[in-house]
């Protein structure tokens, strides 16, 4: 099933984030600096999008009193400097001042302190270009002026702090004329502590505003309308199967949906294959959903990583949950603590399993693309080596037929093709990079007839 990433959906299409919406929206009209915190694909690019689209759109224009809302993806800054950061943002004020035919006047001034920026006679004039740019923009246009810095994090961590004194002095100078609307995995005080950027950091006091998945209404019309874009349906069960997996996060929405659409290709095929029970049998197995649930994991610092294994282990972890019930993650009920996802809640789950565990065997570390054995780093994988090692690992103990390896490794459109000796030449180059002795394997077993399983020492 082909799909957008959900954190790259159209500005149109955004589903949901209505209260989210009107509240940032409100910042900007009245000038306001804020910031949009959230995890990782959970939609913040979307609603920025959205937000710069509705602040040009003729209802809601009068709301921002015909100012210019300009959306900057710092993921597409040529660098990640002090001019990458000037360019990427007066790039994209440039582009929308010409889109709306602003005044040529007006157009002059950004295009000259962009021309300065790109190519500056000498370091001091990259600032200097940079506000005679919004000195330019704040008095010759009615309204505020809004930036919106879309994946903002690495930029507020690397970039030298006097570029944000600047943007706070600017601030300062210009008033409500001028504000800034972030977007960031943490808050900008978790980012960054030290002083300078502390100073720009205070902007947002009051108006920092954590995006939490979907509500359930608004999950499901996403999904439906991702497999309306592939003349696909999805029932009442599916979207159910969907809810308790997926939770409401648009990217584990978008790759549990893909699993769920291949495993209902293939029911068609093989009848004997169940839809959901074998869409439930690939996801913990497959890169994507594993990916984006090794995002969230990351995303969490150590003490919410403790604190969530101990509650989903019966601990007492009540008082160090109140980031994670913020961030949306958990939500306390009568009966303990209940994780977004049941899809995330098993992967939190193993997490506190391979922490346990003696340091004999194979671990694969997901995010990184490492495999350890014994903990020593093994050498690196070939792609077709490691998705078939993901898959044994998110079967472990457990018997994968020569089927599901073909589909897995290869895929599906070659099952007819692969033959058993070009699997076994596989099996053996794995065992030849993971195994102590690889004639004598103690991980990566052969079941004569049925298939191979990855086991744990003893």
């Amino acid at each position: 099933m082909r799909k957008k990433d959900s954190a790259r959906v159209a500005p149109s299409e955004l589903i949901g984030r209505t209260d989210e919406l009107a509240r940032i929206l409100g910042c900007v009209a009245e000038g306001e600096c804020c910031s949009v915190v959230g995890v990782s694909n959970i939609g913040k690019s979307a609603l920025l999008r959205a937000l710069a689209a509705g602040a040009t759109n003729p209802g809601h224009r009068s709301q921002v009193a015909e100012g210019l809302v300009v959306y900057v993806d710092l993921n597409l800054a040529l660098q990640m400097t002090e001019q990458g950061f000037y360019e990427a943002a007066l790039r994209n004020l440039l582009a929308m001042l010409r889109d709306r035919s602003a005044n040529d006047r007006l157009v002059a001034a950004v295009q000259k302190a962009y021309q300065t920026v790109v190519d500056p006679a000498n370091p001091f004039l990259l600032p200097l270009a940079f506000e005679n740019c919004l000195e330019a923009v704040c008095h010759l246009q009615d309204g505020v002026l809004a930036l919106l810095f879309d994946e903002f994090d690495e930029a507020f961590a690397d970039i030298e702090p006097h570029l944000f004194v600047r943007l706070r002095a600017l601030r300062d100078k210009h008033g409500r004329r001028l504000c800034y609307v972030t977007a960031t995995d943490h808050t900008l005080d978790e980012i960054r502590r030290e002083r300078q950027a502390g100073e720009f950091s205070e902007l947002f006091e009051g108006h920092t505003y954590h995006l939490g998945p979907l509500l359930e209404p608004d999950a499901r019309a996403l999904a439906h309308r991702w497999a309306a874009q592939v003349n696909a349906e999805l029932t009442p069960e599916d979207m159910t199967f969907l809810a308790e997996r997926a939770g409401g996060h648009p990217g584990l929405l978008l790759a549990i949906s893909r699993v769920l659409a291949k495993s209902r290709d293939e029911a068609l095929l093989r009848p004997a294959a169940a839809g959901h029970a074998r869409a439930q049998e690939r996801l913990d197995s497959d890169p994507n959903v594993r990916l984006e649930c090794a995002k969230l994991w990351s995303d969490l610092k150590a003490i919410d990583q403790e604190a969530l294994m101990s509650a989903l282990a019966g601990g007492d972890a009540s008082e160090a949950l109140d980031s994670l019930v913020q961030k949306g993650l958990v939500r306390t009920t009568s009966t303990g603590v209940k994780v977004f996802a049941d899809q995330f809640a098993e992967f939190v789950r193993r997490q506190a399993m391979m922490r346990r565990r003696e340091p004999q065997g194979v671990r694969i570390d997901v995010e990184a693309g490492d495999v350890w054995v014994n903990e020593k780093l093994a050498p690196v994988l070939t792609e077709l080596e490691y998705k078939l090692l993901l898959l044994l690992y998110g079967h472990l103990g457990k018997i994968c037929d020569k089927y599901r390896v073909v589909e897995s490794v290869w895929g599906e459109s070659y099952i007819d093709e692969v033959d058993d000796a070009r699997i076994e030449k596989l099996v053996s180059r794995l065992r030849d990079k993971i195994e102590p002795n690889p004639q004598d394997p103690r991980y990566v077993i052969t079941v004569r007839g049925r298939g191979y399983k990855l086991v744990s020492p003893g």
